[in-house]
This record gives C-alpha cells, structure tokens and sequence, in this order.
C-alpha cells in the first residue's frame, strides 16, 4: 500500500477509505483488469465467426507484446493463480473464471476452424482449447521471466502445429 500511496500520490487513509483493505483493492484490480486486458485478448476468439486466423492473432500478440516490452510482467491473472494457487477463495474464483473464458473463447474459435476446414478434421477443439490456454500461461510466465521473444516464439510454432 505504501508503494501504491506514493506513486499514485492518494493517501494511505484514502486508499483504505475507498477499497476498505488490500484484499478489496486487489479484487478491484482484478476486475479492472479483467474488464480491460480480459476483454481485449477474448473478444477476436469470441467473435461468432472466429476461426484459426484469431487464433493465431491472438498468439502473435503476445509476442509482439514480449518483444516490444508490453507483457514484461506476464499476465496478472497468471500471477494470481501462482500467488493464490493453493487457496480457493473470491480472488482465486476470479482467476478461474477467467481461464474458463478464454478456453471458451478459443473452442468458439477451433469448432468454426474445424467447420471450415482450417484446421485437421480430427481436431478436438475442447482439448486443444485448454492446451492453448496452458500454453498461453506458460508465456506468461516465461515473459515475466524475462525470456527472449525468439524462445517464446517457438514455443507457440510448436502449439500452432496442433492445428495441422
């Protein structure tokens, strides 16, 4: 809170005065970034013709996001799932239920891809989805680890193969 106090130069007493503790502020942070960044990555997947080309945006994104600095430190859901992992509790559920979406995001995407023949025919887009999903935390983490674009870049070349 200290930290937070003097970079955005709000009062430890009007911190706690809006959010009542640290716990409610981190959910609200939560929810914001859910409502940003949540909402940004999800809506192509979600599109109702969305296919494999938003699959692969999504994860050139992301790449282009280590590369150029934006995802430095991962992804905050990620993060909270490693900080929270052993506990099942409000900030943990908000974490899980954004996993929820983007697995469902990305089926969305791989059932129109199957229908279209993007992709292989005997593509299970539930599984794929959640393997997407995983592969996407992985990135995360490896981004806030500092690894370089060109490591996490063959990570996803990797993945994408499923598809084929």
């Amino acid at each position: 809170m200290r930290d937070l106090s003097t970079h955005t130069g709000v009062s430890h007493a009007g911190l706690y005065g809006t959010f009542g503790d640290k716990r409610a502020l981190y959910k609200k942070a939560l929810d914001r970034y859910d409502d940003t960044i949540g909402n940004m990555i999800a809506t192509g997947l979600e599109a109702e013709d969305a296919g494999r080309p938003e699959v692969e945006g999504f994860f050139d994104f992301f790449i282009s996001a280590i590369t150029s600095g934006n995802f430095r430190n991962g992804c905050f859901m990620c993060n909270t799932m490693i900080e929270f992992g052993d506990q099942s509790d409000d900030i943990l559920r908000k974490a899980r239920k954004n996993i929820k979406r983007l697995i469902a995001a990305f089926e969305n995407a791989l059932t129109n891809a199957v229908a279209r023949g993007e992709v292989r025919a005997d593509l299970d887009p539930h599984h794929t989805a959640k393997f997407f999903v995983v592969t996407f935390q992985g990135i995360a983490v490896l981004a806030r680890a500092r690894f370089q674009s060109d490591y996490v870049k063959q990570t996803v070349d990797i993945a994408l193969r499923e598809l084929d």
